[in-house]
Order: structure tokens, then C-alpha cells, then sequence
């Protein structure tokens, strides 16, 4: 199968529908048998539920008892290595009793010493940040001609090992850093134009997050939508200039300032935008001593 996207599970994400969320979701087999796994810990029993499988590798839902909230960090490690003499490879999903919330929970198992990578989700959430993760749960055709429960193994591993995925992203912040820095113009000193650089991504990444939960005008899409926009209105190549008739305006006037203190035709260029009060999208000493900056 393709990988879906993460529209198509998060219905049944936030519906807490486990089951359809991977054999449907993410074509994972239903498990052998529906009987729940028991598990004592310190005189307290708790139920764990076969969702699915894939090539031996097991994910079960754990609920508590009635009125329960989901067991404590220690007592999860506790299931978890009860859990690992019957499936060694496994996911477990804790949920509370209301249903309100999931913790996600993956044990890495390397040189004798287990690491314990959770992800949680709350009910009134967006769960982007799961979702991307379960996305990658998904094998394709040729995956699947070969599948064995390694694979699947690794395959997980890659979804849900958090030093992988945050030296990954800072091995390619750092390209994108370089490469950043070659457009800056109007900065003759090198190191304010690497620092420029930075403030200019970490402000476009935090863009890029507020957008995606559809802070900006209600638009998930925001920056292209609007980059599109510019485009159209300007043509001839004038949507060149992104940065200083948008972005800067974005930034400084709109992200940057009270709704209250806003020029009232901003309205029209930005839409609905809050204030994020942190001094990130304030005017900057550089943008002060470099009026002539441009990035194409």
C-alpha cells in the first residue's frame, strides 16, 4: 500500500479506534485471537488488548479499571517487561479510562539496557506530531514481499526512536543553514549574516508550527496560500519580494504586535493572525542596522 496520509488516520486517532487505525489504516493483520493479556503489578491487575500485528511484531491497547487513570511512568515499565515475555517486539498504547488521553509506549533494546521512547495525545488536539510518526507504520508492496518481524522492527525503531529523528533534523537544519545564508543580501559582515540566518529560520519554523494548527487566518497552508496570492496580484516576478512585502509585515506588524496597536488595512494582507508575544518577531538590532536587506 502507499503510505496514507495523516488526515485519512487521525479520525480514527482521536476516536481511539486502534484497530481500524492499523489494519485499515495502515493495513497491519488483525491479531490471532482476541483474548486480552494479564498483567499483575503490585497486586493490581491490568487488561491489555491485542490490536494488531504485523510479521510477530504485537500492539496492544492497556486500559485500567473502571474510573483508573492511566498507570504511572514506573508502572508502565513495569507492564511493558511483563509484556516482552509473550511478545518481545511490541507496542503498547495506554489509554485512560474516560478515554482522554494515550501515551504511545516503544522500548529500544540495545546492549542489554532498554530506553523508554513515549508519545502522548490528549483528546482536543490535533495529534500532528503522533500522526507523523504512526504514519511512517505503513509498508508498501515491495516492503511487504519481504516483510519479517526485523523489518517491522526496524521499521518502528525509525518512527518512534527519538535521538535518531532530533539528529536527523539537526544534521539538516544545519545544511539548510548554509544554504540559507548564500541569499541573504544586504548584510556585508559574515557573521551577521550567519545570525541573521538563524533568527530568520527559527522564526519561519515557528511559523511553519502555528500554521500547521491553523493559528494563521484558519489556513494550514498559510505561507504557500499566501506566497500564491502575492504572486497573483503582483506578477512580472515581483512575488520575489515574499520577504519584505510579506514576511517582514507578518513578522513585525502582525505576529509581533497587539491586534489593538494593527494598521487596520493589515487585516487585508495578513488575515486573522494572533499576537505572540516573545520578542522572536520583534524588530532586530540587524534589521535595524541593515535597512536594505533583501532575500529573494
Amino acid at each position: 500500500m502507499m503510505q496514507p496520509a495523516t488526515a485519512d488516520l487521525r479520525p480514527k486517532l482521536k476516536a481511539f479506534d486502534f484497530r481500524a487505525l492499523f489494519v485499515e489504516g495502515l493495513g497491519w493483520n488483525h491479531f490471532p485471537g482476541t483474548a486480552p493479556l494479564a498483567v499483575r503489578i503490585d497486586e493490581q491487575s491490568y487488561s491489555l488488548r491485542p490490536i494488531a500485528e504485523k510479521a510477530g511484531f504485537a500492539v496492544y491497547e492497556c486500559c485500567p479499571s473502571r474510573g483508573q487513570p492511566i498507570p504511572a511512568y514506573p508502572i508502565r515499565r513495569k507492564i511493558d517487561n511483563q509484556v516482552s515475555r509473550i511478545s518481545f517486539e511490541h507496542l503498547v498504547i495506554f489509554v485512560d479510562d474516560r478515554r482522554r488521553q494515550q501515551i504511545w509506549q516503544w522500548v529500544k533494546r540495545e546492549g542489554g539496557k532498554s530506553r523508554y521512547r513515549e508519545q502522548t495525545y490528549n483528546v482536543g488536539q490535533s495529534g500532528e506530531p503522533l500522526l507523523q510518526r504512526v504514519v511512517e507504520l505503513a509498508f508498501t508492496f515491495e516492503e511487504e514481499q519481504r516483510l519479517d518481524i526485523i523489518g517491522v522492527a526496524s521499521k518502528v525503531k525509525s518512527a518512534f526512536d527519538v535521538e535518531k529523528v532530533t539528529k536527523t533534523f539537526y544534521e539538516h537544519f544545519s545544511k539548510e543553514l548554509v544554504a540559507f545564508q548564500g541569499f541573504i543580501h544586504g548584510i556585508t559582515s559574515q557573521g551577521d549574516r550567519d545570525w541573521y540566518a538563524s533568527l530568520m529560520l527559527n522564526r519561519m519554523m515557528f511559523v511553519y508550527f502555528v500554521q500547521k494548527q491553523g493559528f494563521l487566518d484558519d489556513d494550514p497552508n498559510y505561507l504557500r496560500n499566501r506566497l500564491l496570492r502575492l504572486k497573483q496580484q503582483n506578477g512580472g516576478g515581483q512575488f520575489h519580494q515574499f520577504y519584505r512585502l510579506f514576511l517582514l509585515r507578518l513578522f513585525h506588524e502582525g505576529l509581533g504586535q497587539p491586534e489593538a496597536q494593527r494598521a487596520p488595512e493589515l487585516a487585508a494582507v495578513l488575515g486573522k493572525v494572533p499576537f505572540l508575544n516573545g520578542g522572536l518577531f520583534d524588530v532586530h538590532d540587524l534589521e535595524r542596522a541593515n535597512p536594505n536587506i533583501a532575500i529573494p
